[in-house]
């Protein structure tokens, strides 16, 4: 059946662009989309340090007139080029447009970033004179605020003989963060510990771990996360272990008194 087709056209054809366009649209016709419209990047950055958007636009008439625009969860920035020359329209503290007439390239600068600055960050170009308006460029960006953990350790008390050791990662982003106890250099079984995760009010985690010691020799926290070259050590000697031990010995019975009177206050207000 194409072919009676081809035939059917070859025969009207009376000029050659005429039987180019009609044997054209025997074919289903694509538009391929400007490549540079989809460009994407992931950028990873430290809170409280800035990030460079590109736009990755050259105009190539001075003629024209356009807009430059970021955005994020709402607009950021917003300029115009007009006659030669760029007006701002309205820009948050944080975020400043950036031109470079030497190599006529184009950028937002974001500044001071927080955790809750992560996402996606969209430059786009749209040419506004002459008109009809045209998108001219949309290019995204991927913004990774990272903090790194605060790691340490401490003899919490002694429920027994020996002292309770705790490890505390606090204030980390993302919140993927591997943590673990080592005795004398190997690794424990996660079942002799126990852990408190949270999360604080400015999006970062914290995660405490707890093991209750058996002896007095060098225990270690294992901290690994991705905002770090190398996993973490520290480590809790056992003259620390001794000297905590004493300490309890000693004032033992401070706590223990202290810890009933505070028992004993939560018991009188629950019976008024």
């Amino acid at each position: 059946m194409k072919f009676l087709k081809y035939e059917m056209i070859l025969s009207k054809c009376n000029a050659v662009t005429t039987c180019a366009w009609m044997l054209l649209s025997l074919f289903p016709v694509v538009i391929a989309e400007d490549a540079l419209f989809n460009s994407s990047s992931i950028q990873t950055v430290h809170r409280g340090m800035s990030v460079n958007i590109s736009c990755n636009y050259k105009p190539s008439n001075d003629s024209d007139g356009f807009t430059v625009e970021l955005h994020s969860n709402s607009k950021l920035c917003s300029v115009m080029k007009s006659n030669k020359s760029w007006i701002k329209q309205s820009c948050k503290d944080h975020c400043r447009f950036v031109w470079i007439p030497e190599t006529v390239q184009m950028s937002f600068e974001v500044s001071n970033l927080q955790i809750n600055d992560t996402g996606t960050y969209k430059c786009v170009v749209t040419r506004l004179i002459p008109p009809p308006s045209q998108l001219l460029r949309e290019e995204k960006t991927f913004v990774q605020v990272i903090v790194p953990p605060n790691v340490s350790v401490s003899h919490e008390g002694a429920l027994g003989e020996f002292p309770t050791i705790v490890c505390r990662s606090e204030g980390f982003y993302p919140s993927a963060l591997e943590q673990m106890w080592m005795r004398n250099g190997e690794f424990q079984n996660a079942s002799l510990t126990y852990s408190i995760n949270k999360t604080n009010p400015d999006g970062s985690f914290t995660l405490h771990s707890f093991l209750n010691t058996s002896d007095c020799v060098n225990y270690s926290c294992w901290v690994n996360h991705s905002t770090l070259s190398q996993p973490t050590i520290l480590t809790l000697t056992p003259a620390d272990c001794y000297e905590n031990r004493d300490w309890y010995k000693e004032n033992g019975w401070i706590v223990f008194v202290t810890s009933a009177l505070f028992f004993l206050t939560i018991l009188i207000i629950m019976i008024v």
